[in-house]
């Protein structure tokens, strides 16, 4: 128990001593020290305190001067007052008294013999003698905790110990507000907090040294929230039941303090084991994911075997989603996160992004394989039979996942590349490939945040098998190479007079209407067009071959086959 200004008046020394003000609750103030003080106060007198003083300069006729000087005391924030009357106060005025009790602050009037020496040693040697309890169980508890630890406990055992040595009620709760850890006596504080409406009061720097406590408070119920800190990041919170009788700084006197700031770090222990494996369980779940996508199995046993330890069913339909992230540097600078590397920043991201998968394919149904390997999101996602549906069923969990990412990355813009619905251990990395192959075509079409599947890239694939033909190469810089060149040189915009007259299908009204071009202006281009080109815009096969090196330069193929 905390040494307070009830053993204060119980002390040897101040057997003769007189209670002038203060009962009850106020004597539950905690006394850390003594000091002896004359005026001015100033910043002479810490907090918890027990002040003892002859009021020099005080005399009972002077009562602005002695009521500035208690006032002083009691801003201080000093457990308590004792004055020794006889000399320079003969008896301490009721305005005095008045004073302290509209403050609950306890005075004491001390017969002049008493000696401050004899107080002061005597407070000094309880006090001494009190820390050394209070150590004593600080390494015990620590000790048992450890071996606790050691010895594979859970976190409801680490709370019991720490109610038996803190005799309060004791909960250990996640980010989320679960229930981790509950000592024997914390059902009802389980209650309470499972309800949920607690007012929350942030605890002053000047009443503990620990940081970041809240004081949540709901009816006569009050409890302490301390975060329970590892690698400079809040993992959990420890929650303590406050006594009915006892206020928050009686609470932290005299060793509570000390005591719950060694269980914070000892209990620490706890999630730094916990985030090992988490971290462990998640390298082995990405390694898996990840050689499903590489095709890197060496048996379909093997993949059983792994699949069934990270609770896959790999035997389901599915399809491969692949995603980049396209501004992620841009989401890092609006959260203003400079105080931590972007490196790390991103590989929290990452997290918080693949827990949204899991959360969404849940929400849908739908099983889900998640890994992030080479700045790529790789998903595989439960399919129906059909195509038309697994599409379907892939568009809505899209849809569902990029709803909740903004709560978290706002701002985040994913493009993504969807294959076919597969099956089976051979086709994952073909599932995969296309995909990629998806992601590469569709937002160099379409832009940033697009969705392209596979099925839609029929064509592209066909452009960028026929650009790897010489052939080809070649009757395109003879084409549409040589009206790049003139439209550099004179801007006439041969190119898109050229692509536009295709995509109307040559109609030369429709195609003078959609450019806003006189029909004699669009007449000349198109001559242009075919002196530079040596190929007849009404001759079919001619018009096949410029349409074929248009659509091969402006899909970026041909660029690609030449890189």
């Amino acid at each position: 128990m905390p040494f307070t200004m009830k053993d204060v008046i119980e002390l040897s020394q101040l057997h003769k001593a007189i209670v002038r003000s203060g009962s009850g609750a106020h004597f539950m103030r905690p006394v850390e020290a003594v000091s002896v003080i004359e005026m001015p106060v100033e910043d002479f007198v810490r907090q918890n305190d027990f002040v003892l003083t002859t009021a020099i300069g005080c005399c009972s006729d002077d009562l602005p001067t002695f009521a500035t000087f208690v006032k002083d005391i009691i801003d201080s924030k000093a457990a308590g007052l004792g004055i020794a009357v006889g000399r320079y106060v003969h008896e301490i005025p009721v305005e005095i008294i008045a004073l302290a009790e509209a403050h609950a602050f306890p005075i004491i009037e001390l017969p002049w013999e008493i000696r401050f020496a004899d107080v002061t040693q005597e407070l000094h040697q309880l006090i001494h003698n009190q820390h050394i309890i209070v150590l004593h169980r600080t390494e015990a508890m620590q000790k048992k905790l450890l071996s606790q630890f050691l010895g594979g406990a859970d976190l409801h055992q680490a709370a019991n110990t720490i109610q038996q040595v803190i005799s309060r009620p004791v909960l250990i709760v996640s980010h989320d507000g679960r229930i981790k850890g509950k000592s024997s006596k914390a059902q009802n504080l389980a209650k309470w907090w499972k309800m949920g409406q607690h007012s929350v009061t942030t605890v002053p720097h000047a009443m503990t040294n620990l940081s970041d406590i809240k004081l949540l408070m709901h009816g006569p119920v009050a409890c302490f929230k301390l975060p329970i800190q590892s690698t400079n990041k809040i993992q959990d919170y420890l929650l303590i039941s406050l006594p009915e009788e006892s206020s928050p700084e009686a609470f932290w006197g005299n060793g509570n303090e000390q005591l719950i700031e060694h269980a914070l770090t000892s209990t620490a222990l706890w999630f730094q084991r916990e985030k090992t494996v988490q971290d462990t369980e998640l390298r082995l779940r990405d390694d898996f994911v990840w050689s499903l996508a590489k095709g890197e199995i060496e048996s379909w046993e093997t993949v059983l075997s792994r699949a069934k330890l990270h609770c896959y069913n790999v035997n389901l339909p599915y399809i491969c989603i692949v995603g980049v992230m396209e501004n992620l540097m841009a989401v890092y600078a609006t959260q203003k996160a400079d105080h931590e590397p972007f490196e790390l920043w991103t590989a929290t991201a990452i997290r918080k992004v693949e827990d949204q998968v899991g959360q969404s394919g849940h929400s849908l149904q739908c099983a889900t394989m998640v890994t992030y390997q080479n700045e790529r999101l790789i998903i595989f996602l439960e399919a129906t039979k059909s195509q038309t549906s697994a599409i379907a069923t892939t568009f809505a969990f899209l849809d569902h996942l990029e709803h909740r990412l903004p709560s978290f990355l706002p701002g985040l813009v994913i493009s993504w590349g969807i294959s076919e619905h597969q099956v089976g251990v051979n086709t994952f990395s073909k599932g995969y490939h296309d995909a990629q192959l998806a992601l590469e075509i569709g937002p160099r079409q379409k832009g940033p945040g697009y969705r392209s599947t596979y099925a839609s890239t029929g064509m592209y694939r066909v452009l960028r098998s026929v650009a790897s033909n010489p052939e080809m190469q070649e009757l395109t810089q003879t084409t549409v190479g040589v009206l790049m060149d003139y439209d550099r040189q004179r801007g006439l915009e041969l190119f898109n007079t050229l692509t536009a007259y295709i995509e109307n299908q040559g109609k030369v009204s429709q195609t003078s209407r959609t450019m806003n071009l006189h029909r004699q202006s669009l007449l000349y281009r198109l001559r242009k067009i075919e002196e530079l080109t040596g190929r007849s815009l009404i001759d079919p096969d001619d018009l096949f071959l410029l349409n074929l090196s248009v659509k091969l330069w402006t899909t970026g193929v041909l660029q690609n086959k030449k890189t």
